[in-house]
């Protein structure tokens, strides 16, 4: 923990004032060896960079892109979160936002409705992307090499329901393309339903889903399966409108 806490004050020294590894080590009262060897550390993280040719050092890209990062997320969630309430107040159910990362879906957010019986909050939870209806969207955005890359590694079934044969999903990916939208019933879980649309920035490109889930037995039920969707849709299309 000590070395956690003292490679956070040459950051914060850093971050501030840009400067050699004797003035850093001044400023925040530690040896010039200690110091000469956190800022070598942090340097090959990408943490810190050298100015020029100099040896001052300031905060490099890795801080920067760790904070961008943070701060577009956050950007996201807070104005996708009246949305979402507006999606459970349309829908009944329990909506949520999230993200890709990697070859998997990431939770962002999720606003819960008042039935009884809810199922568990997803933030912070990834998953596979073929097996949930948000993680659909996402994948159906990608570059074609990024979806065969994906397939290229045999999907895992959860249940029964699961598709897994990777010409089947990419027929899926085509279709959810061209509908705008992406159910999945008792893929992941048998007792779940979920239904996911696109979230685009003003670039066109898509950066999140927003989806609508519920337990199997009550969801989407006997309801209209595409008027469901087009609700999704819509708040979807209201998101990407505010979105840079």
């Amino acid at each position: 923990m000590q070395s956690v806490d003292r490679a956070f004050a040459v950051l914060r020294q850093v971050a501030n004032e840009p400067g050699g590894i004797s003035d850093v080590a001044r400023a925040v009262d530690l040896p010039v060896s200690t110091v000469a060897r956190l800022l070598g550390t942090l340097e090959s993280l990408g943490a810190v960079v050298r100015i020029g040719d100099s040896g001052t050092y300031g905060i490099g890209s890795g801080i920067r892109t760790l904070a961008d990062g943070v701060s577009a997320s956050e950007t996201l969630v807070a104005r996708a979160r009246p949305l979402l309430t507006e999606l459970v107040a349309r829908t009944g159910e329990t909506s949520g936002l999230s993200a890709l990362d990697g070859d998997e879906v990431v939770y962002l957010d999720h606003v819960e409705s008042e039935n009884e019986v809810t199922l568990r909050d997803w933030t912070g939870v990834r998953l596979p992307l073929h097996v949930v209806s948000s993680g659909l969207v996402l994948l159906a955005a990608q570059p074609a090499s990024a979806v065969t890359a994906y397939l290229a590694r045999p999907p895992v079934r959860f249940t029964r329901h699961t598709m897994t044969q990777p010409a089947r999903i990419k027929r899926r990916l085509a279709s959810i393309r061209r509908q705008g939208h992406a159910w999945t019933i008792g893929e992941f879980d048998e007792g779940i339903s979920s239904v996911a649309a696109p979230v685009v920035d003003a670039h066109g490109t898509t950066i999140a889903a927003m989806h609508c889930h519920g337990p199997s037995y009550r969801f989407p039920g006997r309801a209209d399966t595409d008027t469901i969707a087009s609700e999704v849709t819509e708040i979807a299309r209201e998101l990407s409108a505010v979105l840079p």
